[in-house]
């Protein structure tokens, strides 16, 4: 599975949860999905990074999202999508 493809089923299992996540996790709680579910999550980016790592997934093959918030603008980075938040 590509780089691309492994986005886009992060992102959909991203778009299908969304309003889930807040009754999980604290409103700006950094969550990562792979593989179609979450598989960290932690209030400190660099930290959620660390626990990424401890399982052996690449961060760059994660969907990071903070819960609550609601993306402003987009680009891209090496074909990835961004989303830009305040």
């Amino acid at each position: 599975m590509t780089r691309e493809e492994r986005y886009a089923v992060n992102l959909a299992t991203y778009r299908a949860i969304k309003n889930s996540l807040s009754a999980t996790y604290p409103r700006r709680q950094f969550v990562a999905i792979a593989g179609g579910r979450v598989v960290a999550d932690d209030a400190d980016f660099m930290a959620l990074r660390d626990k990424l790592l401890a399982q052996g997934l690449d961060p760059l093959d994660t969907l990071i999202e903070r819960v609550g918030d609601e993306p402003l603008a987009g680009g891209s980075i090496l074909g990835v999508p961004l989303q830009v938040y305040s």
